[in-house]
């Protein structure tokens, strides 16, 4: 088994659970998933011991399954993803190289292109690569890692509010995906201009758009959701 071969096996699980193609809760068979990657056991079993330390999945004695969506803790996560988002950002503006400002840049520009294509998971998928050459970019692997986690843990709350949601409208999906790039832009100008304290206002500024949308689609139905929704009062909806 090569290093590789469970960083490749990891990866393509991450995005399944992303993805919702492995839901929430759902067995992981090392002997099933091997055949179907046509890999070993070994390199699976690799894989699961790296999404167990990213909170992706969970240990049960002997067997392992992907981990469930607690909307409980929903408020904690977005709290810790805010501290999380400002520091990389601040970081990010003061450590950034000419070719972190290259990443973020093309990274940026797919994200902008997954809009115009009107393609969901691609979206989510380069907004993802977008904000990870940010954190990249900050120069700190222990502040990279506790924002990636969190960013996931955002990542897999809106995937499942979304699923089969039909209750958006068209003119608040277009509203919010501009919105969506003009901050970016904004970000990545202060970026580059090196200014932390703007690109921690900008920082705090998208993450609040992000969850005022979580909010809006939290009470409309889904399939992945169900009605047993225990939010504080700072997250209920007038």
């Amino acid at each position: 088994m090569s290093e590789r071969d469970a960083w490749k096996v990891a990866r393509e699980l991450r995005e399944a659970i992303l993805r919702l193609e492995l839901r929430p809760g759902r067995s992981l068979d090392e002997a099933a998933l091997a055949e179907s990657l046509s890999v070993s056991r070994t390199p699976v079993r690799e894989a699961i011991i790296q999404l167990i330390a990213d909170g992706l999945v969970v240990r049960e004695g002997r067997s392992a399954k992907v981990a469930p969506l607690d909307f409980d803790d929903l408020p904690k996560l977005y709290d810790a993803l805010l501290v999380a988002s400002r520091v990389i950002h601040r970081l990010a503006a003061q450590n950034r190289t000419e070719e972190d400002l290259k990443k973020i840049s093309e990274q940026m520009d797919m994200f902008k292109k997954e809009v115009a294509s009107g393609e969901g998971v691609g979206r989510s998928e380069t907004n993802f690569t977008f904000h990870m050459a940010i954190a990249n970019a900050a120069d700190n692997r222990h502040f990279a890692a506790f924002y990636e986690q969190t960013l996931i843990g955002s990542i897999r709350i809106a995937r499942a509010c979304f699923a089969g949601n039909t209750n958006d409208d068209e003119n608040d999906i277009r509203k919010h995906l501009d919105e969506t790039v003009r901050q970016h832009d904004l970000i990545f100008d202060a970026i580059v201009a090196q200014d932390a304290d703007k690109a921690d206002e900008y920082a705090t500024l998208h993450h609040k758009l992000t969850k005022q949308r979580i909010k809006r689609i939290l009470f409309a139905s889904s399939p992945v959701l169900g009605d047993d929704l225990n939010l504080s009062s700072e997250w209920n909806l007038p």
